[in-house]
């Protein structure tokens, strides 16, 4: 696993990490509406799967704020150079889905999306286990409905430090193009301030989309 480990005496999040120690389920979940205007019309003209834009800018999105670079490991906290993307796919004419891990971001929306498409079709297991770690951000889509609010299971490790992320359905409201984004992460890493650093980004990259 990359890594850095940090030097937990000055830290400046100790305090508010030692505080959530004593909670036992230190997750918190928040879903919120983001504008995707700009990112469904360049989806449009640019022949990319919208699924895959939202993978590629949520994950850039991600990696521009600070607190989401952090892991909680057995000997200490470490800061990540980056996370890459674990994201759900379901199978094709199946009610039934598949994990796909990306090793890489590549150097473009549109390089991202033919190596997502790749992956996607090469993988017949449901999760290549070798490609997980606390590295990742876990990435997943309701296309079928409005999404209002979300919880994911198995969370039950307090020291999990994996962001979990999902929107819905997208949808009109007046002259934008909206979704509801579902954040559920640990508060001994991640506050609401984060939250908002999150949606600055993500409203910057998908503004400059050309």
């Amino acid at each position: 696993m990359d890594g850095v480990k940090i030097d937990y005496d000055t830290w400046k999040r100790r305090e508010l990490y030692e505080h959530f120690l004593h909670t036992d389920v230190p997750f918190w979940s928040v879903t919120y509406e983001e504008d995707v205007t700009e990112v469904l019309a360049y989806c449009h003209q640019n022949h990319i799967p919208f699924y895959h834009a939202m993978i590629y800018l949520v994950t850039h999105a991600l990696n521009a704020v600070d607190a989401f670079h952090y892991a909680i490991r057995k000997d200490g906290i470490y800061r990540l150079e980056e996370r890459l993307p674990s994201f759900t796919v379901l199978k094709p004419g199946q009610d039934t889905f598949q994990i796909i891990t990306a090793e890489s971001l590549c150097d473009s929306m549109a390089s991202f999306s033919a190596y997502a498409s790749a992956l996607t079709a090469a993988q017949q297991e449901f999760l290549v286990l070798s490609k997980e770690s606390d590295a990742l951000v876990f990435l997943s889509c309701l296309p079928w409905i409005k999404v209002s609010g979300l919880t994911n299971e198995g969370m039950s490790d307090p020291a999990d430090s994996i962001p979990r992320i999902a929107w819905g359905r997208y949808y009109k409201d007046n002259e934008r193009t909206m979704i509801g984004m579902c954040f559920e992460v640990n508060h001994r890493l991640i506050d609401g301030v984060h939250i908002g650093m999150f949606h600055e980004a993500f409203r910057s990259l998908a503004s400059s989309l050309q």
